[in-house]
């Protein structure tokens, strides 16, 4: 099964005049969540064959943290994802990802839950798919071997994550 794993960066330090949006770090929780999050994903099995980061400073340290807790897993830096639309973020991910069977997306809203609803074919009534905050992780399944074969509209919800619900966090 191919899946495709989106993951919003995590909690960065609110916007200053001084500072580009780009630049902006990880706050101190926004660190912590990520490496929480980092460890669920390699304790739950989500590790991808492939990372595609935004080159923003905050999803950088975002898979930096994360990443710790996993084994080595190659990771890109795509430019063309920073602030992109849902249609932007499907070519990247089909564009350098597409011979592998597990893709994980590190990127920015609103473009990502753009595309996880845009991804996932069922009604998920249980679920509010409008809420992604920092730090959440969406994993969507495909009847599919590779990236490369999926049907973008035909994606199943695998699950759906916010930091807030881990156990290290409550």
């Amino acid at each position: 099964m191919a899946r495709i794993t989106l993951f919003r960066h995590s909690k960065a330090e609110n916007p200053r005049s001084d500072l580009a949006d780009f630049d902006r770090i990880l706050a101190p929780r926004g660190r912590r969540n990520a490496g929480e999050m980092g460890r669920f994903i390699f304790e739950n099995g989500i590790l991808p064959d492939l990372v595609i980061v935004s080159p923003a400073t905050r999803t950088q340290q975002t898979f930096q943290l994360a990443s710790e807790h996993w084994p080595d897993v190659p990771s890109i830096i795509v430019d063309s994802i920073y602030e992109a639309s849902a249609t932007s973020l499907l070519l990247a991910i089909e564009q350098h990802g597409s011979e592998c069977e597990n893709v994980m997306l590190i990127g920015h809203n609103p473009g990502l839950v753009v595309l996880m609803n845009n991804l996932v074919a069922q009604d998920y009534s249980g679920q509010n798919m409008s809420y992604f905050p920092t730090s959440c992780v969406a994993d969507i399944g495909f009847e599919a071997r590779t990236v490369r074969d999926i049907n973008p509209e035909q994606g199943r919800l695998l699950s759906l994550v916010r930091v807030r619900d881990l156990p290290s966090t409550q």
